[in-house]
Parts: C-alpha cells; structure tokens; sequence
C-alpha cells in the first residue's frame, strides 16, 4: 500500500493571526516584528504578510530597513505576541491530532501527518482528506494552509511549497519524479546554502541531476549518512517515519461557549467538561503542572490570556477549577467586551511524583512537618 505523507503550513501565520483579530488590517502590509528594546525600532520582522512581502519585506529583516521598504505605503507594525500564536497553534494542532492518523508537528505553524491507514494509500481520498483539512481550519480560526501530500516528507513539504499561499499539491507516486526533477536540489527539505553549494560545486543544481549523482562521489563529499538522505530525497523515495510529537510540553482545551459572557462563574461552569478532559491527560500521562492560563477569546476575536505559577507543581481537579476561576476574575476585570470561546492551558509539566495539592498553599490549617 502506497505511504500518504502530508505537510501542513500555516500561510504567514502570526501576520494572519492578527489579520484575523482585526480585520481593518486587511489590504495593508503587515509585519509582525520582534523588537529588541534598545531603541525604537530596534529589532528584526518575524514574519510579513504577502502584501508586504511583495515590498520586498522579509523575515530577519532589521524593522528600521522594513520600516524605510514599507514608507507610504500604510504598514501595520505589530509587536509579535508568541503567547498568543501559541494559543491558536495548539487549537489548530488538536484539530489535526482528530483528523490524521499520526501527527508530527515540528513548529508552531507545521507540521508532517500520516493518512496512510485512513486513506488505504488512495489519493483521490487523500485529496478529499487535506481538503477536510483545509476547510476545517479555515471555518474554526477563520486561518487559510498550504497543504503538500506526497509519498515521504521530502515530497509532502515540496508540495506545501509549491501550494502557498492557500493551496493544495498532490504528488501521486508515480508522477513524483516527473514533479521533483526540473526543481532547484536547493528546494530539497534539510539541504542548506552550505550543502547546495557543495552540491553546485559537482555540477548538481536540480533534484534531477542529484538523483542521478554516483552515489561513491556523493559519499566522498558529504558522508554516508547525508549522501543516502540526498539520493533517497531526490528520488522521492526516503522512508523517514512521522514521528508523533515527542512528550508534550502542555495540555490545553478551548470550547466555543454556549452564550457570550463575562462572567467568571459563568465561564467556569461552561468550562467543566474542558478542565476534566485536561485532568484526565494529566492522570493518564502521569503528570502534574506547575502553570494554569486561562485563554479567553472576546466577541472581536481578539485573544486575552492570564497566567498563574504555583511554587510546587499541582494536578488535581479541584486545583485546576479553583485556579481558573481566579485567572477568569482577574481577566473579566481588565477587558471590555464578553468571551465568545474560554479556554484552559496547563504547561510547566513534571512527574507526578513531584505534585502537591493546592490546598498546602492555601489551607492555613494545614501543618507542614
């Protein structure tokens, strides 16, 4: 049965995030940009939307550079968020987790997935499977992808390439060497500027000519190791597993509520189920957690977060309803307009062995031996 490998890229991501919270900055360049502090504009452009992009904006790029491509042109400079894109990564990554058969992420916007046992190695299913994939996202986080499905990473990341902005590239088996071969070998997934170069320097400048390398004079100059993944990436035919995500970091869950509110109790109650799926992870992983945020995403869908660290690591349910009510008080009181989604994140993860009950740091009873 023919492998189905998929690779999913969240379409300049943190740019469209903000796009997507406020949508007057729709048309505009965007550039969302990490500053450094040492003055005002110091600092580099995380990434930049396509509009800006196209003004010759790039990420690395230093903001005061950025700043002089974009001038007259209306910009949006927005100061990065990671706490926020974290947010609507983790969503879109349990979305994926109920979709595929096995997922890899191995960023905050992409990731490698398996739909081999689900699709029974059939395309036109794998198709209609990334399209799911497509339309779910873009209708829960209102976010467009690039999608790639091939038969190994290699192919799977070339298509997500080839499919940006908002696209879907399907290279079955057999056309697959008629796709990878006129592309630059640069193009490859894991080749830098140093390996295209040596590359260059034999006279190898497409997919095409790599895979018809001699294998003897690809291992003088590269090693055993690297000279097998380049002949196999060329080829298309590198059997590199997708890994499920190494031990997770945090659990998280987000619920649309019933009715827009405010109201901490309200949110809580609305949130039972969602705080109970978090404790059942944290037993099942044998867990505990040292940090509760609680995630609120207002009628603008604009994101508000609050977060609370415990000196000791906790796990236990009531721990984690008493912490969130707390977080949700504390974030009501700071904003202006209700929740249309409520959420819980845990992270800070530790064994269990290390977790103590809430009520030793707030039960003055309590005598500590």
């Amino acid at each position: 049965m023919p492998r189905v490998i998929g690779h999913i890229d969240l379409d300049y991501f943190y740019a469209q995030v903000e796009e997507v919270e406020d949508p007057s900055l729709k048309g505009k360049p965007v550039v969302v940009c990490v500053f450094s502090g040492r003055t005002e504009d110091s600092g580099v452009v995380g990434t930049a939307n396509y509009k800006a992009r196209a003004l010759g904006v790039h990420s690395g790029m230093p903001i005061v550079q950025a700043k002089n491509r974009l001038d007259g042109s209306d910009p949006a400079i927005i100061r990065m968020n990671h706490e926020k894109y974290e947010v609507v990564s983790g969503r879109i990554m349990e979305l994926l987790e109920h979709k595929v058969d096995v997922l890899e992420p191995t960023g905050i916007d992409e990731a490698f997935f398996d739909i081999t046992t689900s699709t029974e190695g059939d395309y036109g299913r794998a198709r209609k499977a990334a399209e799911s994939i497509k339309e779910s996202i873009l209708a829960s986080e209102r976010l467009t992808c690039s999608v790639g499905l091939g038969r190994s990473k290699v192919v799977a990341k070339l298509g997500s390439d080839m499919a940006k902005p908002d696209g879907l590239t399907v290279i079955v088996p057999e056309k697959t060497a008629s796709v990878l071969d006129p592309l630059p070998a640069s193009k490859l997934y894991g080749v830098g500027p140093k390996t295209s170069s040596a590359l260059e320097q034999m006279g190898v400048r497409t997919v095409g000519e790599l895979a018809k390398a001699s294998p003897s004079d690809l291992e003088v100059r590269f090693g055993r190791k690297l000279s097998a993944y380049l002949l196999a990436a060329a080829t298309g035919t590198d059997d590199d597993p997708v890994v499920a995500g190494l031990e997770p970091t945090q659990f998280s869950r987000i619920v649309t509520l019933k009715r827009d509110t405010r109201d901490p109790q309200d949110v809580l109650s609305q949130l039972a189920d969602g705080i109970e799926h978090i404790h059942g992870k944290l037993v099942a992983s044998k867990k505990s957690c040292r940090t509760v945020t609680a995630i609120g995403i207002l009628t603008d869908l604009s994101t508000k977060t609050k977060s609370k660290t415990f000196d000791a690591p906790v796990g236990d349910a009531a721990a984690l309803r008493d912490a969130t009510l707390e977080l949700f008080q504390e974030l009501s009181a700071s904003i202006g307009k209700d929740y249309r989604r409520a959420g819980v994140r845990v992270s800070g993860l530790t064994g269990i062995e290390d977790q103590s009950s809430l009520s030793e740091f707030v039960d003055p009873r309590r005598e500590h031996v």
